[in-house]
């Protein structure tokens, strides 16, 4: 049905946790300290892009990013996407990230970032000094700018204008988010939702994350390879179903 997906989101698509090597040896029961590249190869192949691919048998591009705000998302789409020639039936899958997050230009240090934590010790803050007046905006706009509806609203509209634009060129297009309210999203042909849930709350209901395995020892909250392989099944299924 498709020569090739392409996903975009952030790392709940990507397959996060996956490239820890401390998680890698314990899934895969390894003996030996496992190897970081060996990790970051297991990743790529076992997230639900990758799983969906193999249902269709087709090629599959994850283009997910580490905590990738929304608007970037969005953006990458289009980057990918714009001026190109079409000539592979081609669904794109969409995942919406944290609602919270940012990407701004920072004219301090002439480059684009990613906000994500108000932990002054992780990235892109690394508890460097040259940062610490980002981190007060930040802090500053969660705590009076912040508006969960309004940028549910937002991302409402990118999601409808970004659905008419890419089938307008051609490209099939399915939309999952991981942050939200029940209320929040409608199922449609080309959203997808999880028993009435986001997929946040859906994976975390179900115990589908890795801190739900109790021999990982680990605080991850990112999905499992049950999670990533049931995810891929409902999504194939809504597909199915709708388009």
């Amino acid at each position: 049905m498709y020569d090739l997906i392409i996903g975009f989101g952030c790392s709940f698509m990507e397959g996060g946790g996956l490239d820890n090597p401390e998680i890698h040896k314990k899934i895969n029961k390894l003996n030996k300290v496992a190897d970081l590249e060996d990790a970051i190869t297991f990743k790529h192949k076992n997230n639900f892009i990758a799983y969906l691919g193999e249902i269709y048998k087709c090629e599959y591009i994850n283009l997910a990013e580490s905590r990738c705000p929304n608007d970037l998302i969005f953006q990458n789409i289009y980057n990918h996407f714009n001026n190109k020639k079409i000539d592979k039936k081609i669904l794109m899958v969409g995942q919406i990230s944290l609602f919270s997050r940012l990407y701004l230009y920072y004219e301090k240090t002439k480059e684009y970032l990613k906000l994500n934590s108000l932990d002054f010790n992780l990235p892109p803050f690394n508890s460097e000094d040259k940062y610490k007046e980002l981190y007060q905006y930040y802090e500053n706009y969660l705590s009076y700018v912040y508006n969960e509806n309004l940028v549910y609203n937002k991302i409402i509209r990118d999601i409808t204008t970004y659905t008419k634009w890419l089938e307008s060129i051609g490209i099939s297009c399915i939309w999952l988010s991981y942050d939200g309210t029940p209320q929040q999203f409608s199922e449609s042909k080309n959203f997808t939702k999880f028993n009435g849930d986001n997929l946040g709350a859906w994976i975390e209901k179900n115990k589908l994350r890795l801190c739900d395995i109790p021999e990982l020892e680990t605080g991850d909250l990112h999905m499992s390879i049950e999670g990533h392989e049931l995810v891929a099944k409902k999504i194939y299924e809504h597909l199915n179903k709708n388009l």
